[in-house]
């Protein structure tokens, strides 16, 4: 039986590609998105430009939707605190409810598979492709789909968080080592250890975070 092929709309392409730019750094943060250039820009009409944006809002990247275009979020402290406490609550009861249902030998060797593609990451959109892997894996196995959709539509603004506030080396490997213990508690069982590792972990983020912002 052959394989179903999904076709993206043009909306569809549009985000992906509007999304990619607001992470990368490309589009920066508090710029702003305006319907006629991003017209000429996709050689498109006003109807796929506006639906993408509205994708781009309810994912929680653009604020301030107007007829004319749209903001990209920016963050103050309070702002990225709350969002990494949301984000870390969800995590910790990922983590638990995977390890009361999932294979725990194929979980394992998901996280070895990330926390090392971390390590050998050769330039900064591996690295942060393999973090996202790390954090997704007690999503994808936790056996909750509306834990792993309100994940997802927050996590891109974790992400994007993440990627102004690591950027260092010393950030890196330190990120890295948290992974690592994490994944150590988890594999031994140690699974109330695994949590405080974790909200440790996402506490560090938002120290890192608020560091970040204030050099600006």
């Amino acid at each position: 039986m052959a394989e179903k092929i999904v076709k993206l709309t043009l909306s569809d392409q549009i985000y992906n590609i509007l999304q990619k730019d607001i992470i990368d750094g490309v589009i920066p943060l508090g710029g702003k998105l305006t319907n006629r250039e991003l017209q000429e820009r996709f050689q498109v009409s006003s109807t796929p430009v506006r639906d993408a944006i509205h994708k781009l809002f309810q994912n929680g990247l653009v604020e301030d939707v107007t007829k004319t275009g749209a903001q990209i979020i920016s963050f103050d402290p309070d702002y990225s605190k709350e969002v990494n406490e949301f984000i870390s609550a969800l995590a910790c009861e990922a983590m638990l409810m995977t390890a009361q249902i999932a294979d725990q030998e194929q979980i394992a060797k998901e996280l070895y598979r990330y926390q090392n593609e971390m390590i050998k990451a050769e330039d900064s959109n591996l690295y942060f492709e393999a973090d996202v892997n790390y954090h997704n894996c007690f999503f994808e196995h936790c056996g909750n789909r509306f834990l792993k959709e309100t994940y997802e539509r927050y996590d891109l603004i974790r992400i994007l968080l993440t990627r102004y506030a690591i950027r260092t080396p010393e950030e890196k490997t330190a990120t890295i080592r948290q992974h690592q213990a994490i994944t150590e508690a988890y594999v031994s069982g140690s699974h109330e250890l695994a949590k405080k590792l974790i909200n440790k972990h996402y506490r560090y983020g938002i120290w890192q975070i608020n560091d970040y912002f204030s050099r600006q």
